[in-house]
Order: C-alpha cells, then structure tokens, then sequence
C-alpha cells in the first residue's frame, strides 16, 4: 500500500468519524502541537482500553502484508 492510498484511507476514516462542517486538516496546520498531543493521549487511551485487539489486528495484517509480499516476490500463490 503506498503512502497515497494511506493517506485517502485515512481521510476518510476522520470523515466519516468527524462532522463535515469540522476542517480538520486545517486545524492539525494551524494547531500542530495540541493535534499531536490529542492523538497522542487519545492513542494512549485506546491502547489501554483495547491493546490486545489492537496487537491481534495488526499481527494478522502484517502476517497478510507479508504473504502477499512471497507470493509477488515468487509470481505465485505460495503462502
């Protein structure tokens, strides 16, 4: 996944989540430090509440990431 396709999925993650008439990217511009601290504490709190889940999902992603990886790498379905 490139950073391009991160960057549209996220987007629109924080849409659907946010208000519409909210700007978010224009208030992480003009205010990056407590945008920063915000998703840092909000991280925090959701590591707390839901870190195994969170670790489980991004175990089974990163294992997928690398099965597909093989198999292009080999020019077929291997693992």
């Amino acid at each position: 996944m490139d950073q391009t396709t991160q960057r549209s999925m996220a987007d629109q993650l924080l849409d659907e989540l946010l208000p519409e008439d909210l700007e978010w990217d224009r208030l992480v511009r003009t205010y990056p430090l407590p945008a920063l601290m915000l998703a840092a504490v909000g991280g925090f709190l959701l590591g707390r509440a839901r870190g195994a889940g969170i670790i489980t999902a991004l175990s089974s992603f990163a294992a997928g990431e690398v099965a597909e990886s093989v198999n292009q790498a080999l020019g077929r379905d291997v693992v």
